[in-house]
This record gives structure tokens, sequence and C-alpha cells, in this order.
């Protein structure tokens, strides 16, 4: 146990230390739960226990088969990136093999998704130049390209 609990501290000082430099960060599944908590933010321990959830929030294969769509925020930095995927009150359809998601956020954080069971999807800080957190796994769709705008725009920020 102590090893998981240094891995978690060493995981959340890197986040914490990205963040204050202005480092762009793209945090996926696990990362968005590390990113919300190094921020001071706590996490739902067990979807079904703790909302109750019909909205099923573990497919695990194939790992880009859809498990349930996401609602992105108006203004956010996913919309600006995902918008031309869809047109405003649509949703984005997600895989999704999580059972932790982020409950209260932390410092500086808004979410920018949420599934229809109002789980939290995506987190991001809009004072950083890059700061994006999603709950599902866009690197599973590469074939397709349904995310690639995310990784592109990723990419364009580290080379600032």
């Amino acid at each position: 146990m102590r090893r998981s609990l240094d891995a978690t501290s060493t995981k959340s000082e890197l986040v914490r230390r990205a963040i204050e430099a202005d480092i762009p960060l793209l945090a996926i599944c696990r990362g968005i739960q590390v990113l919300n908590v190094a921020r001071g933010g706590t996490l739902i321990q067990h979807i079904p226990d703790e909302v109750g959830t019909t909205v099923n929030h573990r497919v695990p294969t194939p790992p880009h088969s859809i498990a349930h769509e996401v609602w992105i925020e108006s203004q956010s930095m996913l919309e600006r990136l995902m918008g031309e995927r869809f047109e405003a009150g649509e949703a984005c359809p997600v895989n999704s093999r999580h059972h932790q998601a982020p409950k209260d956020l932390g410092e500086g954080l808004v979410a920018s998704a949420t599934a229809p069971d109002g789980v939290i999807e995506a987190i991001e800080d809009p004072s950083r130049r890059f700061c994006l957190g999603v709950q599902w796994h866009p690197e599973n769709f590469w074939r397709t390209g349904e995310f690639r705008t995310l990784f592109e725009a990723f990419v364009q920020a580290c080379r600032i």
C-alpha cells in the first residue's frame, strides 16, 4: 500500500508543478482523477454506489466501443476543440472504462462535459493555456479520428 500512495503523491506533485509552470496538460481517464485531486478536489469512489446510475461507465471491450454520450459545456475549451464534430446542443458519444470520477472540483477547475447521469466527464482550467482532462479514452479512436483535434491542439500548445 505504501508504494501506491507514493506513486499517487508523485503524480499529484507532477501535476501541480506542470500547472504552476503553465505546461500544457492533457489528462485521460485516471489522469483526470489525479488532476482533480492534485488541485484539492475529491472523487466519486464507485459510481454505481454513489450515483446509482443507469449509465454504463464501464464498457471494457473493444476499447473504441461507445458506452454513452456526454454533453459538452458551451464556451468551454472542449467545445472550441470539438465544436466542428457536432452542432450546439448535440451529444458527443464516448467510450468508457471507469468506476471513479471527479466529485467536488479542485481549485480553478470547471466541468466541461457531463454524462446524462450528471457524472463529470471532462474538466479544464480556463486560466491555463492548455489544461484539459477527459474521463473517456480518445486515444482508442486513432483509426477513425473522432478526437484528433484534442491531440492536435495539445501538441500545438506544447510547441509554443
